[in-house]
């Protein structure tokens, strides 16, 4: 199973029914764009009623990210 994700992708925890929004995707570390090594992470926009606002914003690594849709505990809506 692959996972390509975007700006605007959409993920749906199932344990909690939460959902949110791809924001941003930057480096983390020094290395080059297309170095192995190279840390990748999101930030991810939490939305509901139940969110509190200084948890709404949160950064995951790509590499979480990608593993937790391919274990299906989150569910990813490619943005069209």
């Amino acid at each position: 199973m692959s996972v390509e994700l975007n700006v605007g992708d959409i993920v749906v925890d199932l344990i909690t029914g939460m959902a949110a929004v791809l924001v941003t995707r930057y480096l983390l570390t020094n290395r080059g764009l297309n170095d192995p090594l190279a840390l990748w992470v999101w930030d991810v926009y939490w939305v509901g009623k139940d969110i509190k606002e200084e948890s709404r914003i949160q950064t995951w690594t790509e590499y979480g990210l990608v593993n937790i849709i391919k274990t299906r505990t989150f569910i990813h809506y490619k943005c069209i």
